[in-house]
Parts: C-alpha cells; sequence; structure tokens
C-alpha cells in the first residue's frame, strides 16, 4: 500500500499555482487608457482668444474689451516711459547748462575784477604823474616815475567790458 500512496502522489502532484491564470493577470493598456480617460474628462478647458483650429471664431464684446484695454494700456505706458525719460534728459541738460552759466559768469566776474583792478592801477599812476608834470622839473626823475609813466600812460587797454553771453544764448534758444 505504501507503493500505491507514492504512485499516486506522483500521479497527482500539488499545483502550486491557480488553475486560471489569466484570471490573475490584469491587462496593463486598458487600466492605462481607462486612467488616460478619466483624466481627459475630469481636465479643465482653457480657451484662447485665437483658436488656430477653428479660424472663423467668434469672439464675444468681453475679448474685445480686454483686448482693447491690454493695447491701451501697453501704449499708455510707453507713453509714460517716453515722457518721463524725456523730463530726466531736460533736468540733466538744465543742470548741465546752469553749471556753465555759473563757469560763465564767475570768469566774467573774475576778468571785471581784474579789468577794475587794471583800471584803479592806472588811475593811481596817473595821479602820481600829475605833481611832477605841474613841476616842470623832469631833469632827475626816479625809476618810480618812468614806470608810472609807462603804466599810466603808455598801457592802453580796452576798458570797456565785454561779458561772454555763449550760455545766455543758449538759455535763450532753448526757451
Amino acid at each position: 500500500m505504501a507503493d500505491n500512496t507514492d504512485e499516486g502522489h506522483l500521479e497527482n502532484p500539488i499545483i502550486t499555482q491557480s488553475e486560471n491564470p489569466a484570471a490573475d493577470i490584469t491587462p496593463t493598456k486598458e487600466t492605462e487608457t481607462t486612467i488616460q480617460k478619466q483624466e481627459t474628462e475630469n481636465m479643465e478647458v482653457h480657451h484662447h482668444a485665437h483658436d488656430p483650429a477653428a479660424p472663423h471664431h467668434k469672439k464675444n464684446w468681453k475679448s474685445y474689451f480686454w483686448e482693447f484695454l491690454m493695447l491701451f494700456l501697453a501704449v499708455f505706458c510707453g507713453f509714460l516711459a517716453e515722457y518721463q525719460l524725456e523730463h530726466k534728459i531736460e533736468r540733466d541738460r538744465a543742470k548741465e547748462l546752469a553749471k556753465s552759466f555759473y563757469q560763465e559768469l564767475r570768469n566774467d566776474s573774475l576778468a571785471a575784477e581784474l579789468r577794475v583792478q587794471n583800471r584803479l592801477k592806472q588811475e593811481a599812476s596817473l595821479k602820481y604823474l600829475i605833481p611832477y608834470f605841474k613841476d616842470s622839473s623832469l631833469t632827475n626823475v626816479p625809476k618810480i616815475f618812468a614806470l608810472n609813466f609807462l603804466y599810466g600812460v603808455a598801457f592802453r587797454s580796452p576798458s570797456i567790458f565785454e561779458p561772454r553771453t555763449i550760455v545766455l544764448e543758449q538759455l535763450r534758444n532753448s526757451g
């Protein structure tokens, strides 16, 4: 009897796998497509202002209004930026002209002061010479007489002061 049990054991081996292997395997392509279909159904739809797929797509008045508003704001901001740039350039130019005008006035005042000092020296030299000419004793003259004579009589500098008006003319012409 022992032989029968061993042979029976061999004839009916133990099956560790299930009898229906097709039921245990799940098809991957079918589950992927069903998941993709569910995701596609749940997606939000975003409409573009211009749909290339629909060339005769009609727009409602709101889309025209928003497009106009965006274009208007873009152009308006461009004008504002250009205005600010011109304003900055004008301020910089005004500062530069003010500095140049200050330098010109400073140079003119220095030149006027030099002319006044030269004129005062010339007058002082002439005042020094007056007693010698009244006395008419010019036989023995000191060295300072000759210097005052040359500076007072022979030294002819234009006494009319003419200021420089280059920057002033630029300011007048620029408005």
